[in-house]
C-alpha cells in the first residue's frame, strides 16, 4: 500500500508566479528543483496537490519554494519541514496544512539564535510528545504544531478553542503542548465528527493558567477538505488525519533587554594578576545577574602577539581567527605546583594595584610561568583524552597557529616575509612539522597546551553564563593582520596590496587606516566561504551573539592603497567607477590634471609659511613656473614616513597633504576607471579649477558616493549576510557608525540583524543627537563605545554640546552642569533603557556614572581607545574590584530599578 499525502499552503504570490514543493524522496524530486511538484491554486491564496508515497520507514524533508516569471526560484525560509512516513497510517488520507515560512518573520530571523533559544529561554525538562497514529472511524486526528521561542520558563504554549475537546475557549481547559522539539510545539487530539468545523488560538500560560498571554489577530479555523477523499484515491473509505502546521505563534510581544560593555582586559579582580581573565567573567556574570542584565558584550580576545610589545595591546589586529590570546589564562587554573603559585602571589599585588594594565610586564610573566607548567606537565599530556580530543577537534587551525608561533618566537616577529625559512607556506609543510620527529615539535606542543586551558576557561565561562540566563557577545573585527596565520596559510583569500579602513567621520578627520588586507571576495567564493563558515564555527563555541565590526564593509570596504597611511586616498569597493568616457563626455579631458597632486608655490607658503622654499628644495621638483611634483622617494605617504629624517619630521602633515591634494583617484588595475576623492572640496587640485569644471566634477562626486552605488551594495550585501547569518546560530549585530548608504537598514531589516544606534553619532547630518524614541526595534543602543569618549567625558569636552543636549534632548531647564552628574548619566540611561531597541548595552564605566561613589573617577582615564592614534595604547581598567561589585547590593538594585521601570526584566 501507499501513502496519500495533501500537500496545502496558503501563499499570496505575484502574477505569474507559482509553487512547488521539493523534497529528500524520489516523490518530491529528491530536492531536484527540475521534479519539484507544482501545487494547483484554489482560493483566497491556497495552493495544494495530492502526492503519493510508498510505504517505508523514511523520515522525509521538504519545503516549498516559488517559482517567479523570469525562472528564479525563491525557496521559503526556516528549516526543512520533516515527517516520517513510518508514522503515518496507511489507511487515511494525510493532510499537510502548511504555513508559509517568511524569510523576514521574527522565528526565521533574530530569534533563531542561541541567545534566544539556550540563554534566554531554553527549555529544561521537557514534556513527551505522544503521537496518534489512529482513532475511531467517527473520530479525526488533527496533529497540532505552533512555532514559539518566546515563552518564559515555567509557561507552556496551549491550544483552546470553540468545542469541548479545546475547552470550549475556558483557558482552565486548554491543553498544553508538549515542547519536545522546542521551539516547535505539538499536540496529537481527536475530535468526533460532530465538533468541527471549529475555531481555536493558541496561549501562553504558566503551569496553572493564572497568568494567560493570548496571540494576536483573528481566530484560526478548521474546515473539512473541500475534495471529496474518492476524487483522488483508491481508497474506499474517508478516513483522514490532519497535521496543521500553523506557522508562528501570532506575537505582538518585542522582548527587550540590557547589558553590559566591558573588554576582558578591563575587568579587575583579587584572583587577576594585572588584567582581566576569562575566569573573571564568572563574578561579572553574578553581578549582571543580580543587576538584572542578559547580556555581556566584550572585544575581540584572540591572539595579536606580533611585537612582543604593548603594541600587541590591540584587540583588532589578530594573528589568528580562532587562537585565543594567552594573556588571558588563569594561571592558578592550571597548575598546583607550590613554587608556581608562590611566583604567581609574589606578583599578584603589585600588578593588581596598577591603575592601568602593564601588558608587557603581565604577558612576559604569564609566558614564562606557561613554559614552566608545560615542562612539567607535557610528559603526561599523551594520556590526557580531554586535551588529545580538543587537538584532533581544532587541528584545521591549531597545527598552522602553533608553527607560525613557534616560527615568530625564534625570530621574534610576526612578518612572515623576513624570515628565512617558511617565508610561504603548504599544507604539507604544516603536516610535516606537526609529527613529533619534527624540531618544532615540543614547542608546538606548548601551543597546543595553552590553547586547550583558554578553551576550557572561556567555555566554562560561556556556560556559567547561560545557567544565568546571561548571553555573552563576542566582536567580530572586520580585517586579520597582514602578517596574520590567516594571511600566512590563505594569502590567496587577501588583497595583500590593499587595506581596510574607514573614510572621514567624526572618529578621524584624515579617515582611518587599519592596515588590514581586504578580502578577496570572488575567491572565497569559489569553495562556499568556508574559511567564514570555519570562523564562525569557532566563535560560536562560545558566544551567543556578536557584533560584526564594520558592518557596512560587507556592503563595501573603504580599500585603500598599501602605498598609503591615512585613509584619505580609499576607494569603495565595490563600487561602479567614473569611467573615463563618462568624464570626457562631461568634457573632463585633463585627466592628469585632476588624478596628480596639485602643487603651486602659494600652496606651499600656506601649508608651509617660511619653510616653503627649504620644502621645496627637500622634497619637490619643479616642472614649470611655480609647479611642482613630489620628488620620487616621497611620492606616497608610506614613502614619505619611510625616508623622513628625525629633524624633518615636522614637514610630514605639510607633505602629506600635498600628496593627498588630488580631485581623482586612478585605478591601479584598470587605466579606464577612476574615483573622486574624499572630500574632495576641500582639496585646492578641486577649488581652483573653473566653475563650470568644478560644477560638473561636484555632481560626479555626488553621484558617487550618494546614488550610484545603493542598487549594488545592497545585492552584495544580500550575498554576503546571509552568509554569516547562515553559518551560525548567534545573534548577529552589525556596528554601522560613519558614512551609512541608504540601503543598509532595509536590508539589515529583512535579514533580522541588529543595528547599533549611538545618541552622539546620528546617521544624518543634520541632526545633533538621537533621541531613544527614534530608535526601531531591531537595534541595539549604546550611551558610548570603545572608541568613543565615555558619557561622562564627552560632557566636559564640549561644553556647549553638552548644554544643547541638556536642554533639548534631557529636557531639562537651565544651565547644565559643568560635571556629569549621576543624575543626568542615570536620565540618560533611563531614555535609552524606555526605547523600542531590543538591546541596551552601556559600558561599564556609564553604568559607574549613575553612582556619585563609582563615578568619581577622571573620565579621561577611562577612554578605551583613541581611533585616530594607530599607535594607541589599550590599557583601560576599570577601577573597582569585581568582588567589591558583587557584594554592592545597593549598586545592583539600583541599576534593578531601571531595568524594571522601562520593562527590560524578563523575569
Amino acid at each position: 500500500m501507499a501513502n496519500f499525502i495533501r500537500f496545502k499552503v496558503n501563499y499570496f504570490t505575484r502574477l505569474g508566479q507559482e509553487l512547488y514543493v521539493s523534497g529528500s524522496t524520489e516523490s518530491l524530486g529528491n530536492w531536484d528543483e527540475s521534479k519539484a511538484t507544482k501545487l494547483t491554486y484554489c482560493d483566497n491564496g491556497d495552493w495544494e496537490t495530492l502526492i503519493q508515497f510508498p510505504s517505508s520507514n523514511n523520515k522525509v524533508d521538504y519545503k516549498y519554494f516559488v517559482m517567479d516569471t523570469n525562472g528564479e526560484k525563491i525557496w521559503e525560509s526556516g528549516s526543512n519541514r520533516t515527517f516520517n512516513l513510518n508514522d503515518l497510517n496507511l489507511n487515511y488520507i494525510h493532510e499537510f496544512r502548511d504555513t508559509y515560512q517568511s524569510p523576514t518573520s521574527a522565528e526565521n530571523t533574530y530569534l533563531n539564535s542561541s541567545f534566544f533559544r539556550e540563554v534566554l529561554f531554553g527549555r529544561e525538562n521537557p514534556t513527551q510528545y505522544s503521537l496518534i497514529k489512529q482513532t475511531q472511524a467517527d473520530k479525526v486526528i488533527i496533529h497540532f504544531q505552533v512555532k514559539s521561542t518566546y515563552v518564559p520558563p515555567n509557561h507552556s504554549i496551549y491550544i483552546v478553542g470553540s468545542n469541548t475537546q479545546l475547552g470550549n475557549w475556558r483557558t482552565d481547559r486548554a491543553v498544553k503542548l508538549s515542547d519536545e522539539s522546542y521551539p516547535i510545539w505539538k499536540v496529537d487530539l481527536e475530535f468526533s465528527k460532530d465538533q468541527l468545523p471549529f475555531s481555536y488560538k493558541y496561549i501562553i500560560a504558566d503551569k496553572i493558567k493564572s497568568v494567560v498571554h493570548w496571540e494576536y489577530g483573528n481566530d484560526r479555523w478548521f474546515t473539512a477538505s473541500a475534495t471529496h477523499a474518492s476524487e483522488y484515491s483508491s481508497t474506499t473509505n474517508e478516513d483522514r488525519d490532519f497535521f496543521f502546521n500553523d506557522g508562528e505563534f501570532k506575537d505582538s510581544q518585542l522582548l527587550r533587554s540590557a547589558g553590559v560593555a566591558v573588554p576582558i582586559f578591563s575587568l579587575r579582580s583579587k584572583q587577576g594578576l594585572g588584567i582581566g581573565e576569562f575566569n573573571d567573567l564568572h563574578q561579572l556574570v553574578d553581578w549582571s545577574h543580580q543587576s538584572g542584565l542578559h547580556m555581556i558584550q566584550i572585544l575581540p580576545i584572540n591572539d595579536t602577539t606580533v611585537y612582543y610589545t604593548w603594541r600587541d595591546s590591540y584587540p583588532y589586529s589578530s594573528v589568528s581567527v580562532y587562537a585565543l590570546h594567552p594573556i588571558y589564562i588563569h594561571i592558578d587554573s592550571i597548575t598546583k605546583d607550590p613554587k608556581i603559585l608562590a611566583q604567581v602571589s609574589e606578583h599578584r599585588e603589585k600588578l593588581n594595584k596598577l591603575t592601568t594594565v602593564d601588558y608587557e610586564a603581565v604577558m612576559n610573566l604569564k609566558t614564562k610561568l606557561l613554559r614552566e607548567i608545560y615542562s612539567k606537565e607535557k610528559a603526561s599530556l599523551d594520556a590526557n583524552k580531554e586535551f588529545l580530543q580538543f587537538v584532533k577537534d581544532s587541528e584545521d587551525w591549531i597545527k598552522a597557529y602553533s608553527l607560525y608561533s613557534v616560527l615568530r618566537d625564534t625570530y621574534k616577529s610576526g612578518d612572515f616575509d623576513q624570515w628565512p625559512v617558511y617565508s610561504s607556506i603548504t599544507p604539507e609543510d604544516i603536516e610535516k612539522e606537526s609529527k613529533s620527529n619534527s624540531k618544532y615539535y615540543d614547542d608546538m606542543r606548548y601551543y597546543y597546551f595553552v590553547q586547550f586551558h583558554l578553551h576550557n576557561q572561556l567555555l566554562a565561562a560561556s556556560k556559567y553564563a547561560s545557567a544565568k540566563r546571561i548571553g555573552l557577545k563576542g566582536d567580530l573585527p572586520i580585517g586579520v593582520n597582514r602578517v596574520s596565520v590567516d594571511a600566512w596559510v590563505s594569502p590567496h583569500l587577501f588583497r595583500m596590496n590593499m587595506s581596510t579602513g574607514a573614510p572621514p567621520d567624526a572618529f578621524a578627520d584624515d579617515g582611518q587606516n587599519w592596515g588590514f588586507p581586504t578580502y578577496n571576495w570572488e575567491v572565497m567564493k569559489k569553495d562556499g566561504y568556508a574559511w567564514w563558515r570555519s570562523r564562525l564555527g569557532q566563535m560560536s563555541k562560545y558566544f551567543h551573539a556578536f557584533r560584526i565590526d564594520h558592518i557596512l564593509g560587507f556592503f563595501r570596504i573603504w580599500e585603500i592603497p598599501t602605498t598609503c597611511v591615512t585613509g584619505l586616498l580609499g576607494k569603495f569597493n565595490p563600487s561602479l567607477p567614473l569611467w573615463r568616457s563618462e568624464l570626457q563626455n562631461n568634457g573632463l579631458w585633463d585627466i592628469d590634471r585632476l588624478t596628480q597632486p596639485y602643487i603651486r608655490y602659494h600652496t606651499l607658503r600656506e601649508l608651509f609659511g617660511e619653510y616653503a622654499d627649504s620644502v621645496a628644495t627637500k622634497f619637490l621638483v619643479e616642472y614649470s613656473s611655480n609647479c611642482f611634483n613630489m620628488k620620487p622617494d616621497f611620492a606616497t605617504e608610506r614613502l614619505i614616513e619611510k625616508n623622513l629624517n628625525e629633524e624633518d619630521a615636522m614637514y610630514k602633515s605639510g607633505l602629506f597633504k600635498l600628496v593627498q591634494n588630488v580631485s581623482l583617484l586612478a585605478d591601479a588595475e584598470d587605466e579606464n576607471r577612476f574615483y573622486p576623492r574624499i572630500e574632495i572640496t576641500k582639496t585646492s587640485n578641486f577649488n581652483e579649477l573653473s566653475d563650470d569644471i568644478k560644477t560638473i566634477l561636484h555632481r560626479l562626486y555626488i553621484s558617487y558616493y550618494y546614488e550610484r552605488q545603493e542598487e549594488l551594495w545592497a545585492q552584495v550585501a544580500l550575498q554576503r549576510l546571509p552568509l554569516i547569518k547562515g553559518c551560525t546560530k548567534m545573534l548577529v549585530c552589525g556596528e554601522d557608525l560613519g558614512m551609512v548608504p541608504k540601503c543598509v537598514e532595509p536590508v539589515l531589516n529583512d535579514l533580522g540583524i541588529l543595528g547599533l544606534r549611538i545618541q552622539r553619532m546620528p546617521s544624518d547630518s543634520n541632526k545633533d543627537f538621537y533621541h531613544p524614541n527614534e530608535y526601531s526595534y531591531l537595534t541595539v543602543n549604546t550611551t558610548s563605545s570603545h572608541d568613543m569618549s565615555t558619557l561622562r567625558g564627552w560632557w566636559e569636552e564640549d561644553r556647549a554640546r553638552s548644554q544643547v543636549f541638556y536642554n533639548k534632548i534631557l529636557g531639562m531647564f537651565g544651565d547644565a552642569p559643568y560635571f556629569c552628574e549621576p543624575y543626568v548619566s542615570e536620565a540618560v540611561i533611563t531614555q535609552h533603557l524606555h526605547s523600542q531597541s531590543m538591546i541596551s548595552i552601556f559600558p561599564i564605566q556609564d553604568w559607574f556614572g549613575i553612582s556619585s561613589e563609582y563615578g568619581s573617577r577622571d573620565p579621561k582615564e577611562e577612554k578605551i581607545n583613541e581611533p585616530s592614534n594607530p599607535m594607541h595604547y589599550w590599557r583601560y581598567r576599570m577601577h573597582i574590584n569585581l568582588e567589591t561589585l558583587v557584594n554592592d547590593h545597593d549598586f545592583s538594585k539600583n541599576i534593578q530599578r531601571l531595568i524594571l521601570s522601562s520593562n527590560r526584566n524578563l523575569d
